[in-house]
């Protein structure tokens, strides 16, 4: 059985976006702008490892706070003497040691223009005190701040660079250094030490180490010899040696915090609610958002500076979608958050602040106070000790706010309350069965109107009530409370307080569909009202927890649940049938169903009964077996099936509240579970059966630190939504290690002391899911026949699958299956879930998918005579491209011409209009095997014309035509020998020819056809035969005498010889170009 960790992360940005200071490689400190939501000299504000530093026009001041108080505050309890019911005697409001000191930049410039870069955020809202124009959203947070011209020609940038708030000055060419002057007012003492600035605050001290300082010049950098002078609170920079001050110098100090722990600003985690989107939301107190500069050593009222804060974060942790910061000038708490219809988000809580920001329609708008408490301890701090928590040193009202969905907006805010304390439990001081939180609880929720409801407590006897409230007055030192409010939070539509003459506390309450209101709590009355007919009419001991349904306003039952020990109901959710099933806590051995699973003598106990409240559905305990509480009930749920969701959490810090049996050792877990082993001080979440039959899951959550505080929440409640999924708050303690997913928008807590975390688990998931991919394309759910998809399992907490593809084929393969679709049409791929453990016990996932028809086709490949045009022809596309496109009339139809002279393949990219698309190809072979081969040669004879020899090699022709280059024409497939009738260039053309195809080649001859030789030479130079002219050019001549002897030779004769020459009779070889010799006489007359 699948369960999810969908993510973990820490909240303890909660100050001013505070992200720990190594979450992020350029560092966490953020500059917060000022909108109106701080003192208007602060431009902007910079969360510090154990303080702040504001930014103002003229100088730098920091704050800084004794973050080892914060964490005594958080965890100290000194004893455990005082009695339940004692009166609180006059309390000492915890004190923070905190120091200031103000950098002030003397003679600068307050003309100095300030940028932000870098901008971070755009998610902080400010609704502090109750003057509205105060309020500030969308609040900026940036990177970088640069003071322009602080001095002439000289800026000042600050930034972050890993885990050090960094700052230089920048000192433009020609820019006089000297004139920075830095005066540390409010520093105990400054000195020099090592070179080194050391500056003394009643804390500890802070350094800045000997500066850095650097010329630039062509991106090559030069140190400049830097240090620091001293004279008394003021420092300035001494340069030693000579510099170039023509190029910009940077002055780089660094600042080194010698903090007490390194944190950033402390706040802790009380409730988280969701959304239908699946978000987070978390809230918490935080500690120094009203921080004001001051200088020198002072105290800060601990509750003063402690604040509401509330986060939004996406489905999967990794963005905060806002950050919300809620308060007045004194201590208020978080208990319960719920999202109406809108997405909007409702909290319910107590304030001390008389100035707490409420709305103009608000349905109350004065604070009424009551007397000093503080919760989270015993009540009653040893004078002068820093002991407890929030000090509520005016005591404490309900507070109900609605903040839009995007949290910019305060909608909706009011008062509700007495003038005695409201929504404060005194579980020291009353109760037998009490967790560390437990002063802090109660709950919101909303019906389907959108109308508000609230589960509480009250000491006042004055609390507001309606003239319908079936009981109008304070029967006991405290009773419940359950009232309800319109959505607009402008009309008190009904208030009750509900108990006996005892100590009573409603925890929870929920609606039923029947317009029904159930709630339950602990009470300490034997006479709580409208018992007859109930399941439980008597109170079984001294404390046993209640059930009550109220209708129509008006109280309809009431029941115990108990045993003769000690009983608490801390929570409720309604089946489908509105039956009515409480989640709480015993120390006596509370009744058992037969055929239910349970763990004898354990302090957890699940109840269920009929909502008329008379009759047992069924029991049962689950637990340690240890005998008594094993944890502090955070949340619950009863799904559309009747499974049971639930979660608490147990250990040292509960022990330390007077739990000594408080941990997560022994719980039951089962063989699936998230994680198996506890270090004692864990969350843990379970699912049981419908009926209470089996436990279904159960596993640990958090951190694995024996030797840490422990996992816990500071009070409040958390919420599963109904299939199961768990949205919860934390308080998650410095050197443990919480879980947290990766690329949580917040991984890691730097902080030793403890800070708010916030996870989402899903308990029981059943989700079937795939993905289709062809090849590595995801999410293809249509495609051309025959399509092949690959389908990729990706459900969640499925057993078995069985695939189904449209009634191609099936499979059971539980991981991923390949199938192929070898026809058009519509196929519906279902992906069928089954695990019969969880409430749907099957879940199907489907996917259409269409495979388109590819009646693609292309004319056939076919042959023709080179140079013959030739049609190709595609069909069954939208869209054409042909390539190669030489030659093509249009490479863009499906039917072009082409007149290949080679053997060409075509290819062509066919799309039709539901984007199916195929690649074809088309051969067009051109014929040329008949290709004609011919030979000419030629020979000649003296005095004779020269003989052509035309010999023919041609095969496979049908035909053959002879074209002579003169006219005359030969068609046969041998013509043998033919002579010229005259000498000259000529061009034979063959031609061969078969089915119509005709193929040509050309030979070109010289022709030199021989005339007789004259043999008579008359050298008179009457112009006929005065010399001995043969009729060829470039022939060789050789003359012999009559007696052999050679009397002229010429390689190349050009028909000069005869001239000059003695008559007689002579002879001559004569050999032509072409190798033909002539053999005679000739005679030379004189």
């Amino acid at each position: 059985m699948c369960r999810t960790f969908t993510f973990c992360l820490f909240c303890i940005l909660f100050g001013l976006l505070n992200v720990t200071w190594a979450d992020s490689p350029t560092g966490a400190v953020r500059f917060v702008q000022n909108k109106g939501q701080w003192s208007s000299e602060v431009l902007f504000r910079a969360e510090l490892p154990g303080g702040f530093l504001f930014l103002k026009k003229q100088s730098l001041h920091y704050v800084f706070y004794d973050t080892e108080a914060l964490d005594r505050i958080h965890s100290g309890r000194p004893n455990q003497t005082a009695s339940r019911t004692a009166s609180p005697p006059e309390l000492t409001e915890p004190m923070v040691k905190a120091h200031g000191v103000e950098v002030q930049l003397q003679h600068s410039l307050a003309t100095a223009q300030i940028e932000s870069k870098n901008l971070v955020s755009e998610d902080l809202n400010y609704f502090l005190g109750n003057d509205s124009k105060r309020w500030a959203s969308a609040v900026p947070a940036f990177g970088e701040v640069i003071y322009h011209e602080i001095y002439p020609g000289i800026d000042l940038r600050l930034f972050a660079y890993y885990q050090t708030l960094k700052y230089e000055f920048i000192v433009k060419p020609g820019a006089d250094p000297s004139v920075i002057r830095l005066r540390y007012a409010g520093a105990s003492a400054v000195r020099l030490e090592k070179g080194q600035l050391l500056v003394e605050t009643s804390l500890l001290p802070f350094r800045e180490e000997k500066p850095y300082s650097f010329t630039e010049k062509n991106s090559k950098t030069t140190e400049v010899p830097a240090e620091w002078t001293l004279d008394g609170l003021t420092a300035s920079f001494r340069f030693p040696h000579p510099y170039d001050s023509q190029q910009p110098l940077t002055i780089d100090p660094t600042l080194i915090f010698s903090t007490y722990s390194g944190s950033v600003s402390d706040n802790w985690g009380h409730t988280a609610t969701y959304d239908n989107d699946g978000n987070l939301y978390t809230a918490g107190t935080v500690f120094g958002t009203s921080f004001v500069p001051t200088t020198g050593a002072f105290q800060t009222r601990y509750g003063a500076e402690m604040d509401v804060a509330v986060m939004k974060f996406s489905p999967d942790g990794k963005q905060l979608l806002y950050a919300a910061y809620l308060g007045g000038s004194t201590g208020e708490t978080p208990h319960s958050l719920i999202v109406n219809s809108k997405n909007e988000l409702l909290i319910y809580g107590v304030t001390s602040s008389a100035n707490f920001p409420t709305t103009s329609a608000a349905y109350n708008r004065k604070f009424a106070g009551g007397t000093a408490y503080v919760p989270l301890g015993n009540g009653l701090p040893e004078p002068g000790s820093i002991y407890g928590t929030i000090y509520f040193r005016n005591g404490t009202d309900l507070f109900v706010a609605n903040i839009s969905a995007d949290g910019k907006v305060l909608k909706n805010s009011t008062y509700v309350g007495g003038s005695s304390n409201d929504g404060l439990n005194y579980v020291d001081q009353y109760l037998g069965i009490y967790n560390y939180g437990d002063d802090l609880r109660g709950e919101i929720i909303v019906d389907k109107n959108d109308n508000v409801y609230v589960a509480t407590v009250s000491f006042s006897a004055d609390f507001p009530v309606t003239a319908n409230a079936p009981q109008s007055k304070l029967q006991g030192p405290a009773d419940a409370v359950f009232l309800q409010l319109n959505p607009d939070l402008s009309q008190l539509l009904w208030s009750t307080y509900y108990g006996g003459s005892g100590y009573d506390v409603a925890y929870a309450l929920r609606t039923g569909a029947s317009g029904a209101v159930y709630g339950v709590g602990t009470t300490r009355s034997a006479d709580l009202p409208a018992t007859a007919g109930a399941f439980k009419p008597q109170i079984g001991g001294q404390e046993d927890g209640f059930l009550v349904k109220f209708r129509n306003n008006q109280l309809e039952r009431t029941t115990y649940l108990g045993t003769t020990a000690d009983d608490a109901a801390y929570l409720i959710d309604l089946d489908p049938q509105e039956n009515p099933h409480v989640f709480g806590l015993t120390r006596g051995q509370y009744a058992v169903s037969d055929s239910v699973y349970r763990n004898a003598r354990s302090g957890q106990f699940i109840h269920a009964l009929d909502p008329g409240l008379s009759k047992t559905l069924f029991s049962t305990v689950i637990g340690s077996g240890r005998i008594g509480p094993d944890v502090s009930p955070t949340a619950f749920l009863v799904n559309e099936c009747g499974n049971m969701y639930l979660s608490g959490w147990g250990g040292a810090v509960n022990v330390r509240s007077g739990n000594v049996n408080s941990s997560t050792q022994g719980l039951p877990v089962t063989t699936d579970a998230y994680r198996k082993t506890t270090d004692g001080s864990n969350f843990w979440l379970a699912l049981l059966e419908q009926g209470g039959k089996s436990l279904l899951y159960a596993t640990f959550f958090g951190s694995d630190n024996v030797a840490g505080r422990g996992d816990h929440v500071d009070g409040g409640t958390s919420r599963f939504d109904k299939s199961g999924v768990i949205y919860h708050a934390a308080c998650a303690c410095g050197g443990t290690r919480f879980p947290a997913t990766a690329q949580a928008w917040s991984q890691n807590n730097k902080s030793p002391n403890c800070n708010n975390a916030a996870f989402k688990f899903d308990i029981d998931r059943l989700k079937a899911a795939f993905d289709a991919y062809q090849g590595t394309l995801k999410d293809v759910i249509q495609g051309c026949a025959p399509l092949t998809l690959n389908f990729v399992n990706t459900s969640e907490g499925g057993i078995t699958y069985a695939w189904d593809f449209g009634g191609t084929g099936a499979s059971s393969n539980p991981a991923q299956v390949s199938h192929t679709f070898d026809k058009p049409g519509e196929y519906t791929v279902t992906l069928t879930a089954y695990n019969k453990l969880t409430c749907k016990r099957v879940d199907v996932a489907q996917k259409v998918i269409k495979v388109f028809p590819a009646n693609f086709k292309v004319s056939k490949d076919t042959t023709v005579c080179a140079g013959q045009p030739v049609q190709l022809l595609a069909e069954g596309g939208q869209t054409y491209a042909w390539s190669p496109t030489q030659g093509l009339t249009s490479a863009t139809v499906g039917n072009p011409v082409v007149n290949p002279t080679k053997t060409t393949t075509y290819s062509v990219k066919i799309t039709n209009e539901n984007g199916c698309s195929a690649t074809k190809n088309v051969t067009i072979t051109t014929d040329d095997s008949f290709r004609p081969v011919a030979e000419v040669r030629l020979s000649s004879e003296c005095g004779q014309p020269m003989k052509v020899e035309l010999i023919n090699k041609t095969a496979g022709a049908q035909g053959f035509k002879w074209s002579m280059g003169n006219g005359d024409t030969l068609r046969t497939n041998a013509p043998g020998t033919y002579q010229y009738a005259q000498s000259g260039q000529y061009e034979i053309t063959v031609t061969s020819s078969k089915n119509g195809c005709s193929l040509a080649l050309n030979l070109p001859v010289t022709i030199e056809n021989m005339s007789e030789i004259p043999n008579v030479v008359t050298a008179n130079n009457d112009g006929k035969n005065d010399v001995f002219n043969v009729g060829f050019t470039g022939a060789a001549l050789e003359i012999f005498n009559r007696w052999g002897k050679s009397v002229y030779r010429s390689e190349n004769y050009s028909n000069t010889w005869g001239r000059d020459i003695p008559g007689g009779l002579y002879y001559y070889l004569l050999t032509t170009q072409r190798g033909t010799k002539c053999k005679g006489w000739v005679e030379v007359l004189e």
